[in-house]
């Protein structure tokens, strides 16, 4: 990343306008990155781009690393590419305000299946030798068994292919052949159309900003295909799950249930499997946010037999001896550690030895109690600060929300009156290399807008307006970045 001052806006896929009910890799992607253009950023900040879960529809709890999300398809283009007709498209009705995923999931299903069944014929679609293909094999026949199974768990699949057994994988590829290569079909146009739109915001001179979740899903494919690199019983189940201990804001900490890495095994492998996770992740996006750094360097490990995170215990994890490795293949340059929550001396030593950008989140300054580090004159040109991040509140619902004494206190800080738009302004002026603030803090969005609530469901819904990144927005947006030096 340059050590110039830059800015850049934090915007979900899923939130951009679109007529089929969820953002995507279409035209209004395309219009975004104009707009980011015009209003003089240089970042667009995503969220991963993953399969989510069939459980909340997070994005942090993937069914696969490496595979990506068919929502995100684009269906205008595949009209375009002669792989739909208007027809194939007509009868479906998709919601204009918020993202409803079962139907969204369902009828892009539908569709893209339609795709399929003409690209037999037509063959515009390669599915057998675009660049992802080895990578995202493995998902390939995961999701195609997760099917043939009725969506059991693959703990639950029959032993000889929950254990992978190499006959009972050469069956099962050939008997799903059919349904493999239909998940084939979606990665091979999930990246054609990714790449492409990343290639036209890079060629704008905007660089796409991806995020990183260090855990997958128990129920995912990398846990499928490489369970002696999780801490596991003998039945393949989780030992040991994730989550952080309690704190200020939780009581009972909160439990994640993703399952914790075997570091050693990891290191044993040469750390091959994460050696190509974030090697794919570089190639994907300009800037990587690394998700929970600081479980890179020790991981709260709880017994899965828990239903809280009160009971955990630290357990050293080995993200040094792995950035080493990406050290000398010059690639830690391209990385953010997302250091908030619960930071040690021993964090703050991994995240300067590799001279990471760290984060500060405005969000979290205003206490009036005590001075905070991350407040405005505090922060340090080696990091990014953020108005709010994807699990807080909007900028709106921030202000809205505080006490008279808080509220006062933040309107002294920033003497104005408009104080949204002044913590914005303060942000900008601050000496971090980068500024991101969410889309919503520009739109003056309230908190139904929110993207994620923590240790909720209902999130990861909001969605643009077609009509609200107007020419004045622009305008008012640049007008900042310009009187800030972040051009």
């Amino acid at each position: 990343m340059s050590g110039n001052r830059k800015a850049g806006i934090l915007c979900p896929v899923f939130s951009l306008s679109s007529k089929y009910g969820i953002g995507s890799f279409g035209e209004s992607a395309y219009e975004f990155v104009r707009f980011l253009k015009k209003s003089k950023q240089t970042y667009w900040q995503i969220l991963p781009l993953v399969p989510i879960s069939s459980d909340g529809n997070s994005p942090y709890l993937s069914p696969s690393t490496f595979a990506g999300n068919y929502m995100y398809i684009d269906i205008d283009k595949l009209i375009e590419d002669g792989l739909l007709s208007e027809s194939d498209v007509r009868d479906y009705k998709f919601e204009d305000d918020f993202v409803d995923y079962d139907y969204v999931a369902r009828a892009k299903d539908e569709i893209l299946r339609k795709a399929y069944e003409y690209n037999k014929d037509l063959k515009i679609i390669d599915t057998e030798n675009f660049p992802e293909r080895e990578l995202v094999r493995g998902f390939c026949l995961f999701k195609a068994l997760k099917k043939h199974f009725n969506g059991k768990s693959w703990l639950d699949f029959p032993d000889e292919i929950k254990y992978r057994k190499k006959e009972s994988v050469d069956h099962y590829e050939n008997l799903l052949k059919d349904e493999i290569e239909y998940n084939a079909f979606v990665q091979a146009l999930f990246y054609k159309q990714y790449f492409e739109l990343k290639n036209y915001a890079n060629d704008l001179g905007i660089k796409i900003f991806g995020d990183l979740p260090i855990y997958v899903s128990k129920e995912s494919s990398d846990m499928w295909q490489n369970p002696e690199m999780f801490v596991v019983n003998g039945d393949l189940s989780p030992k040991l799950v994730a989550g952080v201990p309690p704190d200020r804001f939780s009581e009972t900490g909160q439990y994640w249930g993703n399952s914790v890495y075997d570091w050693d095994y990891c290191e044993k492998t040469g750390f091959d499997w994460w050696l190509k996770r974030l090697k794919h992740n570089l190639k994907m996006y300009d800037v990587l946010r690394l998700d929970h750094f600081r479980g890179f360097e020790a991981f709260w490990a709880i017994d899965a037999s828990e239903s809280t995170a009160e009971n955990g215990r630290w357990i050293k994890a080995k993200g040094a001896k792995l950035f080493e490795i990406l050290k000398k293949e010059n690639l830690i340059g391209k990385i953010i550690a997302e250091d908030l929550g619960l930071i040690t001396d021993d964090v703050i030593d991994l995240r300067d030895r590799f001279g990471f950008k760290g984060m500060k989140v405005m969000q979290f300054a205003f206490d009036v109690n005590e001075e905070s580090d991350y407040l405005p004159h505090n922060v340090g040109e080696n990091c990014v600060y953020y108005t709010g991040t994807h699990d807080n509140q909007t900028l709106n619902g921030f202000v809205t929300s505080r006490s008279s004494e808080e509220f006062e206190y933040i309107k002294n800080y920033v003497n104005s009156d408009d104080v949204q738009e002044a913590l914005i302004k303060v942000a900008y002026m601050t000496r971090a290399s980068l500024c991101m603030c969410q889309m919503q803090d520009f739109l003056d969005l309230d908190d139904d807008y929110r993207t994620n609530t923590p240790n909720t469901l209902g999130n990861w819904t909001w969605r643009m307006k077609k009509d609200w990144l107007t020419d004045e927005l622009e305008c008012k947006i640049s007008s900042i970045v310009k009187l800030y030096n972040r051009d």
